[in-house]
């Protein structure tokens, strides 16, 4: 849950559909993925 004047990062469609390609096609991890694109979890 969000907490009071908690801001989010943005990720434009460029970097989410990169991300899913990596997922899908390459095989790579979510651990992989936070890693090489400075995501700070699996929920954003």
């Amino acid at each position: 849950m969000a907490k009071k004047g908690q801001t989010f990062q943005a990720y434009t469609e460029e970097l989410k559909r990169e991300v899913v390609r990596l997922k899908v096609e390459e095989g790579w991890s979510y651990r992989q993925i936070r890693e090489r694109f400075s995501i700070k979890s699996d929920a954003q």
